[in-house]
């Protein structure tokens, strides 16, 4: 199933606290789960005061499901540029979209930098038919042109060069009566993450199969993120389910015709110019203002002259009740998982460094055209969330001052992140440490089920961070069950173990106090996260 989008989720929450259900999903049909015409005329109301766009009631009623409901939606956001051609006439090499160029610059300051792998691990128990699954894997990198993409820069220009589909060598290790396959499994995995890529030599994948025992196998497959995005991983592996199935079966594979990147990449920089690129940045000008300075939490450590992306990981788990009373207050406040999560945070950022104004980078999945769902290529860029707290709002407030900015987000991020840095950043503050926000959000939802044929059990683990470190602080959120799993990525240059440790079990306290009373006022909450160690105090680093 398609994994949901942001205007997916807004629906889904609007749809839940309207008609008092709890699964929504992809497929759900609004008149199914109770919706009327007078229901209708509610939602109508409720997604023109959320999102700010006019769809009727007869539109709401007429949508087939939520994926209908939502295409109809993002129609009214804005006038619709030109469709992305599903195969365009080439003229010469594609050149990369905005977000490769980023990767690619960023991999010239250092050739072996593994900043930008993207590691995956599908586990796999039962009787495993492995020429079948090197049969699907061959197949999938056959379908989509990202996967067979190497980046020559004759004269310093990259572009993208596609390889003939020629197939994929599925390396293969035996750990079948090791002493501790699981414990060899797991460096195995490691050492696949941390091998570089040679961007201009090949496609940026490798996969390796490991047999921990008989009937059970682990799946490493290692990307550049230049190639995919956390999305695209979702539709790789569904699809290699699906063609796993079709070569157990002796049989051809019922997928449509696959969007490919390379178009995007033309399609992207056709429609992004002019009027459309002038209107973007003046957004985003009004709600960073010239020249926006990052915040800069307190440090263990003075920041080096630049950056040397050296990280560790600081992880913990949130209680399922707590998330449940988070979920029930975000339902009535008609805010997303994300959107609650996220103004905690905000809440903790404040109190720490002791600023009333937080502006915190998030993630967007960039697949606001329905013909972006199903393609597996980097589409992700990262928007700056920018959270007024003055006054000294309650939570419930808070939370509704991120949605506002989410939203607003969302509705505005197709600018590029490097075009916004060079509109609104001097020269001078481009490179080295990041200049509009150095703390990164991510909320993560878990992977979707898969269903390989004849196996027992087919589970994707994203790898998510891998102890680098792009900004000082990534939270990674990630739904695990019913509960909540937090990743705190830190920089070590920065940070000393303890003060990670120390913010992730003041978040939760954070969230808990929250969600025993939403109108606590900021000033209280905040002190829970002033009681965070530092060795200094300061808002806002120098210009």
């Amino acid at each position: 199933m398609t994994p949901m989008g942001f205007v997916e989720e807004e629906l889904a929450e609007l749809w839940r606290g309207l008609l008092g259900v709890t699964g929504v999903t992809m497929d759900a049909r609004f008149t199914d789960l109770g919706g009327d015409v007078r229901a209708a005329e509610r939602l109508a109301s409720l997604v023109r005061e959320a999102l700010g766009v006019e769809v009727s009631a007869r539109e709401m009623l007429e949508a087939g499901d939520l994926g209908e409901m939502a295409r109809r939606v993002r129609a009214a956001m804005e006038p619709p540029p030109a469709p992305v051609a599903a195969a365009r006439t080439r003229e010469g090499p594609p050149p990369l979209s905005f977000a490769q160029q980023r990767m690619w610059f960023m991999q010239q300051i250092d050739p072996g930098t593994t900043l930008y792998n993207v590691p995956a691990i599908l586990h796999l128990r039962g009787a495993l038919d492995r020429a079948a699954l090197e049969r699907a894997l061959d197949r999938l990198v056959g379908r989509h042109e990202s996967l067979r993409t190497s980046f020559p820069a004759p004269g310093g220009r990259p572009h993208q060069r596609v390889a003939p589909a020629s197939g994929l060598r599925l390396e293969w290790t035996d750990l079948t009566g090791h002493a501790e396959p699981e414990g060899e499994a797991a460096r195995v995995a490691a050492e696949e993450a941390a091998l570089p890529f040679d961007l201009a030599a090949a496609p940026p994948l490798r996969a390796r199969l490991v047999r921990l025992a008989p009937g059970e196998h682990r799946l490493l497959v290692t990307f550049h993120h230049i190639v995919v995005d956390g999305w695209s991983l979702d539709v790789a592996f569904r699809e290699l389910a699906a063609l796993y199935g079709a070569e157990v079966a002796g049989a051809e594979p019922r997928l449509p015709a696959a969007p490919q990147y390379p178009d995007y990449a033309v399609w992207q920089r056709e429609w992004l110019r002019d009027d459309v690129l002038a209107g973007l940045v003046d957004h985003w000008r009004g709600v960073l203002g010239e020249d926006p300075v990052a915040l800069e939490v307190p440090t263990d450590r003075p920041r080096p002259a630049a950056p040397r992306y050296r990280g560790a990981l600081a992880t913990r788990a949130i209680d399922p009740a707590l998330v449940r009373r988070l979920r029930g207050f975000g339902a009535r406040e008609r805010a997303t998982p994300a959107m609650t999560t996220l103004a905690g945070f905000a809440v903790l950022l404040a109190g720490w460094a002791g600023v009333t104004d937080v502006t915190v980078g998030s993630p967007v999945a960039g697949r606001t055209r329905p013909e972006l769902q199903d393609m597996v290529g980097c589409l992700i860029n990262m928007v700056p969330v920018r959270v007024g707290l003055a006054g000294d709002p309650g939570f419930r407030d808070v939370t509704a001052r991120v949605r506002a900015a989410v939203v607003d987000a969302s509705a505005h991020q197709d600018l590029p992140f490097d075009k916004l840095v060079e509109a609104l950043v001097p020269p001078g503050r481009r490179r080295g440490f990041a200049p509009v926000f150095r703390v990164m959000f991510s909320y993560l939802k878990e992977p979707p089920p898969l269903a390989f044929a004849g196996l027992e059990r087919a589970v994707l683990d994203r790898q998510g961070p891998q102890g680098t470190a792009k900004y000082d602080l990534s939270l990674y959120a990630e739904e695990s069950g019913e509960g909540l799993a937090l990743t705190l990525e830190y920089d070590t240059d920065l940070f000393e173990p303890r003060t990670p440790a120390a913010l992730l079990a003041a978040y939760e306290a954070t969230l808990a106090g929250a969600a025993a009373d939403p109108d606590t006022p900021l000033s209280r909450l905040a002190a829970i996260g002033s009681g965070v160690p530092r060795t200094e105090r300061s808002a806002y680093v120098d210009r």
